[in-house]
């Protein structure tokens, strides 16, 4: 059930309100709210070190104490200590809507002539950039390192009403050489939590660098996808196991019954496969599963914030009857050993799985954006004899899972985190740190889909 959706049911306050929130007591908010819910804190705590954490998280609660339109960024930084991808901020304002006062009160950043012109001749990542996709505005990116930024955006031309020279677009902070994380400052100036990945002349797909080309890019993404790659081998593509996109699987496989039932190989192609639901994957089982399948159970953090996150979800309506159900008990457990981690699913062995003549062997094909469900289904599909993995490790965000919401204090952001902690962890199996690896890695550049068409003909 790991990330279940919730819808967002919240009290929405408008721009203006929103501007003149307390920073501090935001922060305090959410980090004593992370410190009572999130099912991973206790472990993290440990990893990370006591001192060492109350140490980042004191620095970072300063820094709060005099943050305005940068609150946001304060408290990421904070929630990215624990480095956990099942933690996020999502928007939670309608970003159509403009608050003028905030706008004219934002602070403008002074940039020389000489700096422009600087810019222009670098051949770094500090340079003059124009937005994408219709050319409104101009920006000047330059390094800036302090607590929270390591390169900032200023707008330095625009055909924006509300936008003028001077103001930031957005500050990140390098994770790598070629990625950052930080904050975006939206059209309406709103700020998001965003990535901006950093290549030679564009930063993300938004900005390109002044004078050179963008190179045209086409999406090919499909919820689904099937075809037959020879007479031995059929190929799947699923994008994601929201539950959401249950029924287009289930439909997939009810409609090629009949070719699963007698090719020799399938190809399985789950790449960038961030997640979903677990009940999402259910009709895949039946044609990879060749025996008993051992489980290792999960607990959750049995906090009065974390029962009532998972109540909210029982009006979902893609949410099966039969998942609901266990929900149910699940919430009956909690509410019985209240802030404890209470056992929701037992370690088991089901050995319900018979082997299916056909497919005879299965290539799945994973890498870095394979995460959280699709990392619970392989768990599943690598104690399968018909089984190989191919391609590269996975994310790694599985061992805190069962994602719940809840609102700031103030401010018009959720708070997305885990509630669940996978008792593999104990068994020394947990996957977080290093992801998923295949049986045989595959590399960068080479057709994937080929090379495994080639190992499951041989």
């Amino acid at each position: 059930m790991r990330y279940l959706k919730l819808f967002l049911l919240l009290f929405l306050f408008s721009n203006a309100n929103a501007q003149t929130c307390d920073c501090e007591k935001e922060f305090l908010h959410i980090k004593q709210f992370m410190e009572r819910n999130y099912a991973g804190f206790g472990d993290k705590l440990k990893f990370i070190g006591k001192k060492e954490y109350e140490k980042k998280a004191g620095e970072l609660h300063q820094l709060s104490t005099t943050a305005k339109e940068n609150c946001l960024l304060v408290v990421s930084q904070y929630l990215d200590i624990f480095k956990d991808n099942h933690i996020q901020v999502s928007s939670a304002f309608d970003a159509t809507k403009y608050d003028s006062v905030y706008i004219s009160g934002r602070p403008l950043v002074n940039i020389s002539a000489e700096k422009i012109e600087t810019l222009r001749r670098s051949t770094t990542h500090e340079g003059i950039y124009n937005f994408n996709f219709d050319s409104a505005y101009t920006i000047a990116v330059y390094k800036d390192t302090t607590a929270l930024h390591d390169y900032v955006g200023v707008l330095i031309d625009s055909k924006l009403p509300h936008w003028k020279k001077g103001m930031l677009k957005f500050e990140g902070k390098l994770v790598n050489d070629s990625l950052m994380k930080g904050t975006l400052y939206m059209r309406n100036h709103m700020p998001k939590v965003d990535w901006f990945f950093l290549g030679k002349n564009s930063i993300g797909g938004d900005w390109q660098r002044e004078g050179t080309k963008r190179e045209n890019f086409v999406s090919n993404y499909q919820p689904v996808a099937s075809k037959k790659l020879s007479d031995k081998t059929f190929y799947i593509k699923i994008s994601n196991f929201n539950p959401s996109n249950y029924k287009l699987i289930d439909s997939l496989f009810k409609a090629n019954q009949e070719i699963l039932n007698s090719i020799p190989n399938l190809v399985l192609d789950l790449r960038g496969n961030g997640g979903g639901a677990d009940f999402a994957y259910a009709p895949i089982l039946p044609y990879i599963s060749t025996g008993p399948v051992k489980t290792i159970g999960v607990d959750v953090l049995a906090t009065e914030d974390n029962i009532a996150g998972w109540k909210k979800i029982l009006s979902e309506e893609d949410i099966p009857e039969e998942s609901k159900k266990s929900i149910r008990n699940m919430i009956d457990k909690m509410e019985k050993n209240k802030n404890r981690l209470v056992n929701i699913a037992d370690d088991e062995t089901d050995s319900s799985y018979k082997q299916r003549a056909y497919p005879e062997k299965v290539a799945i094909l994973i890498n870095r954006g394979c995460a959280s469900t699709t990392e619970q289904f392989l768990l599943h599909a690598m104690q399968s004899s018909k089984v190989i993995l191919m391609g590269e490790n996975t994310d790694g965000t599985l061992d805190y899972s069962n994602m719940r919401d809840a609102s700031f204090l103030c401010m018009p952001y959720t708070l997305h985190y885990a509630t669940t902690r996978s008792r593999r962890l104990d068994a020394g199996q947990g996957i977080d740190d290093t992801g998923i690896k295949p049986n045989r890695i595959l590399q960068p550049g080479a057709d994937w889909i080929a090379e495994a068409v080639k190992v499951l003909e041989q």
